[in-house]
């Protein structure tokens, strides 16, 4: 069972959220909060596999909040807009585990607490886009010319994928291999490509245009 956090301080959206995960046979949801400060407090005091935050929190925003957590142990997944483009790089930063729209259909969001809880990262198609328009704009590349060319076809299709929001199921589906051999490429990846975790092989890819 994956045991899950909920933060936001709109309480509609607080409710609808657990109402959505809470019928989940594999999640249930361990505690709510409506600010990043008892968020905090609330994963203390409870056994957390994934905490889910708003973006923009009162008291202590959801970056903040998502530093002190990740450093507790559970995994993070932040719940953005299309207007949080600052935010989201600044998350980036932090090393937070995915993004998801705050209209996400609810089998995406269950499907990215999944996705979180079993070690990936996770980019909503929609923050994809807005997320890596910047990083075609930035300032060299997060992996040399000779690192990608060095990527056989194969890696460079799971790259790609990866490059588009792709979890590792939905890349196994797409290449028609295994969803282990999909794990072991990725490990390559992050290898070859020095990069940190999924979130940086998603700007590599964008940057390069592999993805596109």
């Amino acid at each position: 069972m994956i045991r899950i956090l909920l933060a936001d301080d709109q309480p509609l959206l607080l409710s609808a959220l657990e109402t959505i995960l809470g019928a989940q046979d594999d999640i249930t949801v361990a505690a709510t909060a409506a600010d990043g400060a008892e968020a905090v407090e609330k994963a203390r005091a409870h056994r957390i596999d994934v905490a889910v935050l708003d973006i923009r929190m009162p008291v202590l925003d959801g970056i903040a909040a998502a530093r002190t957590i990740m450093e507790l142990g559970p995994r993070v997944i932040m719940l953005t807009t299309f207007d949080d483009d600052a935010l989201i790089h600044a998350a980036i930063a932090a090393g937070v585990h995915g993004f998801l729209l705050k209209d996400a259909e609810p089998d995406v969001l269950a499907g990215a607490v999944r996705a979180v809880a079993g070690g990936e990262s996770v980019l909503a198609p929609g923050v994809t886009g807005r997320v890596m328009e910047w990083a075609r704009e930035g300032p060299g590349s997060p992996a040399s010319a000779t690192a990608l060319e060095g990527l056989t076809t194969r890696e460079r299709e799971v790259l790609a994928e990866i490059g588009r929001g792709a979890t590792n199921a939905e890349i196994a589906a797409a290449l028609y291999i295994a969803e282990t051999t999909v794990k072991t490429h990725v490990s390559s990846l992050l290898a070859k490509l020095g990069a940190r975790d999924r979130v940086a092989l998603a700007l590599i890819a964008q940057r390069a245009g592999i993805s596109s």
